[in-house]
């Protein structure tokens, strides 16, 4: 039996973009967790860790009927409440004591103190201590959303500021630079429309795509998969 995913999305504008729970049912299958341009905190009830931004897709190993309590922050939001660039965890599961922060390690200490309500007294302390996102991190988070997103060097000059300037300001804030995270979202794009009565072909353009063998490319290099096997396992 595969696990069971449920999700609550905050309101818009936040710091943080859902708070989620998944189950493990009773088998022990790996579940597929694919880059989505986000960072998430993770409670099992006894250790809170760091899920850092992926560049491709991952397996995470699960026992049979664990329960797995997570938070999703906003794009370009986890580094502020962090306190590190987010470059230095990339495709990482980091205990938050490992850090070497003592806020985070003591956060992690008195997560253990509160049981029940350990994720809503947590959603409270990052909503109210996370600085908000800078103007020029929202822009670039905007610019590469759109289904022909700007080239690096259009964006760096919009923005006011080098390529090089862009590229170490991507690193810190979304983990990656501004090409991969343009991809990552463009493949987001992709699966949330994978329920429209669109061929596949309709799909990858209304996403972004040039043609089927962009999407494919991506979905190779991003998942692993051809784009039907990625349909196929997300659905599944």
């Amino acid at each position: 039996m595969s696990g069971r995913y449920r999700q609550h999305d905050f309101a818009p504008g936040q710091s943080l973009l859902c708070r989620w729970e998944y189950v493990q049912g009773t088998e022990a299958s790996p579940a597929l967790v694919l880059p989505d341009a986000c960072v998430d905190l993770l409670w099992d009830g006894e250790r809170l860790s760091i899920a850092g931004p992926d560049t491709r897709a991952q397996y995470a190993q699960i026992a049979p009927g664990r329960r797995i309590r997570g938070l999703r922050f906003a794009p370009g939001a986890a580094t502020r409440w962090l306190g590190v660039p987010l470059h230095v965890l990339a495709d990482q599961r980091v205990d938050l004591r490992d850090l070497g922060i003592p806020r985070l390690a003591t956060l992690a200490d008195r997560m253990a103190e509160r049981d029940a309500d350990a994720m809503a007294w947590l959603t409270d302390r990052i909503l109210a201590d996370t600085p908000p996102r800078s103007d020029a991190i929202s822009a670039v988070h905007a610019r590469l959303s759109r289904a022909r997103p700007d080239t690096v060097a259009q964006l760096a000059r919009e923005l006011g500021i080098t390529e090089r300037t862009l590229l170490r300001r991507c690193d810190e804030a979304f983990g990656y630079g501004p090409k991969l995270l343009a991809r990552i979202l463009r493949l987001q794009r992709f699966l949330r429309r994978r329920h429209h009565p669109a061929n596949l072909l309709e799909a990858a353009l209304d996403a972004g795509y040039y043609d089927a063998a962009q999407l494919a490319g991506d979905t190779r290099r991003l998942t692993g998969f051809s784009p039907t096997r990625l349909l196929a396992q997300v659905l599944d």
